[in-house]
């Protein structure tokens, strides 16, 4: 799903560079023109599988999957899960500890 408002508009930094937002229909040739390898899915789960797909398609080889479900993709995609609930909590715990000393 795309936000016709937010195409076009720009993103980032203002003491740095900002992005355009292009519509989904330009990822194929964005991808190819710019030697996109990586991409990143932080989506809520049930977008994250149609995301994987129009990145695969678009030529994607590995995915960082902040997502909480598993993705489907072929053998050739690279795909590496992060569950941020759980590191979250891990740093909650290393904080709590740092806390007590």
């Amino acid at each position: 799903m795309s936000i016709p408002g937010l195409i076009g508009s720009k993103a980032g930094n203002p003491s740095g560079e900002y992005l355009e937002i292009l519509p989904l229909a330009e990822l194929p040739s964005f991808v190819a023109d710019n030697g996109v390898a990586i991409g990143v899915i932080a989506t809520p789960a049930e977008a994250a599988q149609s995301v994987a797909d129009l990145l695969v398609a678009a030529g994607v080889t590995s995915i960082l999957n902040l997502s909480a479900v598993h993705l489907s993709t072929p053998d050739s995609v690279v795909v590496r899960p992060v569950d941020l609930a759980t590191e979250i909590q891990i740093l909650a715990v290393h904080a709590a500890q740092g806390a007590g000393r």
